[in-house]
């Protein structure tokens, strides 16, 4: 074969494509078989790592992100009530109009007529510059106030946001983790209660048990399978609630380092309570959203007090047509500006700053109240909750040694399957108390420092 004629490379060229493309095929079956998904590669993630995570991407802080930013706005805005306001004005004018159409005239001619002339349309140009510099505006300078208390109340506000999400965000992070510990307990008690089933079916083949006792021991492997089950999907419940708070797509897997610490033993009651709870920033948002309605009063009672402006003004006026001419003028002026009546708009504006700062006091005054009665409630709780913590560590050693002390006696056939299984349930039911005591003295404590106004990161394991 004459692999050089002109037939045969033109066969390799049409078959150069096809080749390529088949190549190309493989590769990426390749690639996409041996490189798994970027969704599909859990994400190990700390307790502080969650945190920071939910500081720059949790939805509810992006939305006092944006208040607070608007509240900047609002104040930015305030200054038009003290700034110079500069315009500039241009208008090219045109007048054409029958008086100016036969107009009587004296020709300079001699002998000197009476004529009749058009002057035709008249064209110029108006440049205008104006200046006005705000003298006295009391309702400006309240509603500089009003907005800079604002703005503090939105700082306040995200800060506290802040810190409500770092509880929940430690809530749920701990919540996963003790999801995965009643799996591993829910497993325990699935290897136990199988292990059970197992000697049954040995004793039963001896025929040194009953049929019932296999029957039951069959039912609780079913059962325990059930709630294995019932623990996954705990867990999964878990992790969508934290990716949830994180900001994370629902499709990222989460592997958590951090284990549940120990719970810490709450102290006594703070004796200056009411100095803590002072520095709440909740509560001090209110305190700068009632100065901020204040303000508003104030800034509506302004409404019928004069305002004094500083007026400078340049003007120049240019004719072209008929007449080239060119004049300019000044002007400044001290303006006084003073509304004594505009209908019911006053009135109207008056009592709803009034309504509203009603309003926001009442707010800060059942606050007030709600947050010492949250204080002693939550530290109630703290202490209730750690003291259950310690009795279920206590009863889970003695559950076990209760559970291998059965087991023993049911080997050698002094004890039946019923107090076999109950001593299985009650050592389950010990461990599954343990973590959840665990859990909620953590928890507990998390928001008794949140009600206090303290420190959560320096108290974080």
């Amino acid at each position: 074969m004459n692999y050089w004629s002109p037939g045969h490379r033109n066969r390799t060229r049409r078959r150069l494509p096809r080749r390529f493309f088949v190549v190309w095929l493989l590769a990426v079956g390749i690639v996409s078989v041996g490189v798994p998904a970027l969704a599909d590669v859990p994400i190990a993630l700390s307790l502080e790592q969650a945190l920071s995570i939910a500081r720059s991407d949790n939805p509810a802080i992006a939305i006092d992100r944006a208040r607070k930013a608007r509240a900047e706005g609002a104040r930015i805005r305030t200054r038009q009530g003290f700034s110079p306001r500069l315009s500039v004005t241009a208008s090219q004018l045109r007048l054409d109009s029958s008086a100016l159409d036969n107009i009587p005239r004296i020709n300079p001619d001699f002998p000197p007529l009476f004529t009749a002339s058009s002057l035709g349309p008249l064209e110029g140009n108006l440049v205008g510059v104006e200046l006005v510099q705000p003298l006295i505006n009391v309702g400006a300078w309240n509603a500089r106030r009003q907005a800079g208390s604002a703005l503090a109340a939105a700082e306040l506000g995200l800060d506290r946001g802040t810190r409500e999400v770092q509880v929940a965000v430690v809530e749920a992070y701990y919540g996963v983790g003790a999801a995965h510990r009643l799996v591993e307990a829910e497993k325990r008690g699935l290897a136990t209660a199988q292990s059970a089933l197992r000697q049954t079916e040995a004793g039963r083949a001896q025929e040194l048990v009953a049929p019932v006792d296999v029957l039951s021991a069959r039912t609780r492997v079913s059962e325990m399978e059930t709630r294995v089950a019932r623990a996954r999907a705990t867990v999964v419940a878990a992790k969508g609630s934290l990716r949830r708070l994180l900001g994370m797509p629902g499709d990222r897997d989460l592997t958590l380092t951090d284990e549940v610490p120990r719970p810490v033993a709450p102290g006594p009651m703070a004796a200056d309570l009411e100095h803590i709870l002072a520095n709440r920033r909740d509560l001090k948002a209110l305190e700068q959203g009632v100065e901020a309605a204040e303000f508003g009063v104030k800034r509506a009672k302004s409404a019928w007090l004069p305002d004094v402006n500083l007026l400078a003004r340049y003007d120049r006026l240019a004719g072209n047509e008929p007449i080239d001419f060119s004049e300019n003028g000044w002007l400044l002026a001290v303006s006084l500006r003073w509304t004594p009546f505009a209908g019911f708009d006053h009135v109207g504006a008056l009592g709803e700053a009034r309504a509203i700062e009603d309003e926001t006091r009442a707010r800060l005054s059942a606050l007030r109240q709600g947050a010492w009665a949250e204080a002693q409630a939550v530290h109630a709780q703290w202490q209730a909750e750690f003291e259950g913590w310690q009795s279920a560590s206590r009863a889970v050693a003695g559950a076990e040694n209760a559970l291998a002390l059965t087991e023993a006696r049911y080997a050698e056939g002094l004890d039946d399957i019923t107090a076999l299984l109950r001593a299985q349930a009650e050592e389950l039911a010990a461990r599954t108390r343990e973590i959840n005591a665990r859990f909620n003295a953590v928890v507990a404590a998390s928001r008794y420092r949140l009600a206090v106004a303290e420190d959560l990161d320096a108290a974080l394991p």
